[in-house]
């Protein structure tokens, strides 16, 4: 399992656990709020739960560019691989 698919997995676990979705809803290209009807709370909830689960922190200018489920994964992808290269 490559790492986007590892973070893929915990997004959508996250998105599951946060609002009431089919989970084959639930693909890369899905827009948060067109395709699973997340509002914006919901968008704030999902957001915090990833920062929980990850340990990265979504800074708010970069929150409200990030529209489907492939733009969360790729971003936190960023900032998981960023993180581990400042601890070598």
């Amino acid at each position: 399992m490559t790492t986007f698919e590892k973070i893929l997995a915990d997004v959508k676990e996250v998105i599951l656990d946060t609002i009431d979705v089919a989970p084959e809803k639930i693909i890369p290209t899905a827009s948060l709020r067109d395709d699973l009807d997340a509002d914006s709370l919901d968008s704030i909830e999902i957001v915090m739960a990833l920062e929980d689960k990850f340990a990265v922190v979504f800074l708010q200018e970069v929150t409200e560019k990030l529209v489907t489920v492939n733009d969360l994964v790729c971003h936190i992808e960023t900032m998981v691989i960023d993180a581990a290269a400042s601890v070598v």
